[in-house]
């Protein structure tokens, strides 16, 4: 019988921090060979000793959750005993104690089910169920709070914040979220490997004369530590290059408006700011593959769809012929 309360306080306790690479601190899981341990940004991640069998699992990454397949890797427990071994890893990347807590628990009740050593694929299924529960608790407030710190760190990042902000859309249901002109930007931001975003059929259709640009990014949450910033680190960066108080007023209306009652989260998720820097990258509109409005049908509407990029050159590569030298906004960005 396993002891849920005892197992999350004892989780409750693990210590994060450590030198070595790929070295967790673990607590046993009653009599089974498994453990749960804790990662140095204190998300959990439960260490699967599987059979020694030819069967494969893919690895996959969603916005709650990472799975990887024989990872080689040291655990140490709490009396001190180490251990090398291959392990199926799943993390927990949240510091959400009521997620965390909710996460053991389920993923406790899935082992006791399985085989004493699942085989990869039996592991696999209870994987994906997983992945069902917990994709339903990514949504909003979550992808809300990613999507404006996503919109945040191209303002962080451009050479004229106050430029941007003015630019910046007055409502969350815009059509894009950055227009000056006919020029526009729009921002999309993928926790997974690859770039893969969503897309309205509008947005990819914009006015003859328009220009677009889609501002691409992996955005995933991390712990409270030198990398993860949250929206609240974000808009501070963001005023101390601000001018004007105006300026300042107009970008913090637009996070309230944008977060509502979930204002109150503004501080409490943090994102991975280094990796979102590094794959920060245009797209010229044209080159993306999409749905022309001339295709879809009269009545049919609100059509969206999801389209992978990451084959794609981006604007800064010598093949692209997208011009900005007589675009305030996009000079504003590069």
């Amino acid at each position: 019988m396993i002891d849920y309360k005892q197992i999350l306080r004892e989780f409750s306790a693990l210590d994060g921090a450590h030198n070595e690479e790929k070295t967790y601190n673990v607590i046993s899981i009653s009599s089974m060979s498994h453990k749960l341990g804790v990662s140095k940004e204190h998300f959990p991640i439960f260490f699967v000793a599987t059979a020694n069998t030819v069967d494969n699992a893919p690895n996959m990454i969603r916005e709650l959750l990472s799975v990887e397949y024989d990872v080689e890797c040291t655990i140490k427990e709490i009396d001190g005993k180490t251990q090398l071994n291959n392990f199926a890893i799943i993390t927990l990347r949240t510091n959400d104690e009521n997620l965390q807590s909710y996460f053991i628990e389920i993923f406790l009740m899935m082992l006791s089910k399985m085989s004493t050593q699942p085989s990869k694929q039996e592991l696999s299924i209870e994987v994906e169920r997983l992945i069902t529960i917990f994709s339903a608790l990514s949504q909003t407030p979550r992808k809300r709070i990613q999507g404006l710190w996503a919109e945040l760190l191209v303002i962080e990042r451009s050479k004229n914040p106050n430029l941007l902000v003015n630019a910046w859309h007055s409502s969350a249901s815009s059509k894009y979220d950055f227009t000056l002109g006919r020029d526009k930007i729009e921002v999309k931001s993928t926790s997974s490997e690859e770039r893969i975003h969503r897309f309205s059929l509008d947005q990819l259709n914009p006015s003859p004369n328009s220009r677009l640009l889609i501002a691409s990014m992996t955005v995933r949450e991390s712990g409270r530590c030198s990398n993860g910033l949250s929206v609240k680190d974000l808009y501070d960066k963001i005023c101390n290059h601000l001018s004007d108080i105006e300026t300042k007023i107009r970008l913090y209306t637009v996070i309230a408006q944008t977060l509502g009652k979930d204002i109150e989260k503004i501080g409490t998720i943090y994102f991975d700011y280094i990796t979102a820097s590094d794959s920060l990258a245009y797209y010229d509109y044209q080159i993306i593959p999409r749905i022309l409005k001339s295709d879809v049908p009269e009545n049919i509407t609100e059509v969206k769809f999801a389209c992978n990029i990451t084959k794609l050159e981006d604007i800064t590569h010598p093949n692209s012929s997208f011009d900005i030298i007589d675009s305030e906004l996009f000079n504003s960005i590069f």
